[in-house]
C-alpha cells in the first residue's frame, strides 16, 4: 500500500514538473515544389498552456482531443499569430496543414507555396513565450542545400538568415 502510493507520487510529481519549455521548428526549402516545409514541435502540456491562455479557455486537450479538427482549428489560429515569416523581405502567407502526436509532444505541420528561391529568411516565433519566461523557440532552416539554426527567446525573437 505505502509502495503504491510513493509511486502515485513520483508519478505526479514527475508529471507535474517540467524542467524546460522549448519547441524546435524545423523548415526546409523544397525546390522542386517551390515550398517551405515547415513542422514545429511542441510539448503537450506547454501547447496545452498556451491555447488556454490565448484563447482564455478553462479546458483544451491537446493529447486525445474529442473534436480533432477544432482541435487543429485552435492551433492553427495560434500559430498563425505567433509563427511569421518572411523571405527576401517579404511576408509568406502560412497555410496549417494539421497536426500529429508523438509521444510527449505535438508536430504542427505548415507549409508556404510559390517560394522558387531563398537569399534571406526572417523569422519572428513568439510561440509560448506569454505563457513561460523560460521558453526557448530553437529554429532550424534548411535552404540552398545548408542548415542553419537559431534560438529565440523573450529577449531575442526574431533573427534573419542569409544565403549568398
Amino acid at each position: 500500500m505505502l509502495k503504491g502510493f510513493i509511486y502515485t507520487v513520483i508519478l505526479i510529481l514527475g508529471m507535474s514538473f517540467h524542467p524546460f519549455h522549448v519547441s524546435v521548428c524545423d523548415i526546409e526549402h523544397n525546390q522542386e515544389t517551390k515550398t517551405l516545409e515547415i513542422s514545429a514541435r511542441l510539448f503537450i502540456d506547454d501547447l496545452e498552456t498556451g491555447l488556454k491562455a490565448f484563447y482564455k479557455l478553462e479546458s483544451v486537450d491537446t493529447y486525445e482531443p474529442e473534436n480533432p479538427d477544432e482541435l487543429d482549428s485552435l492551433i492553427a489560429g495560434y500559430l498563425g499569430k505567433k509563427l511569421r515569416i518572411s523571405v527576401d523581405s517579404k511576408p509568406v502567407e502560412l497555410e496549417y496543414l494539421g497536426s500529429e502526436v508523438e509521444g510527449d509532444a505535438r508536430w504542427c505541420y505548415i507549409e508556404v507555396r510559390g517560394i522558387e528561391k531563398v537569399n534571406s529568411f526572417e523569422i519572428e516565433n513568439l510561440i509560448l513565450l506569454e505563457s513561460f519566461e523560460d521558453q526557448s523557440n530553437i529554429v532550424h532552416v534548411k535552404a540552398n542545400n545548408k542548415v542553419k539554426s537559431y534560438r529565440l527567446d523573450i529577449d531575442k525573437k526574431k533573427t534573419t538568415f542569409t544565403w549568398k
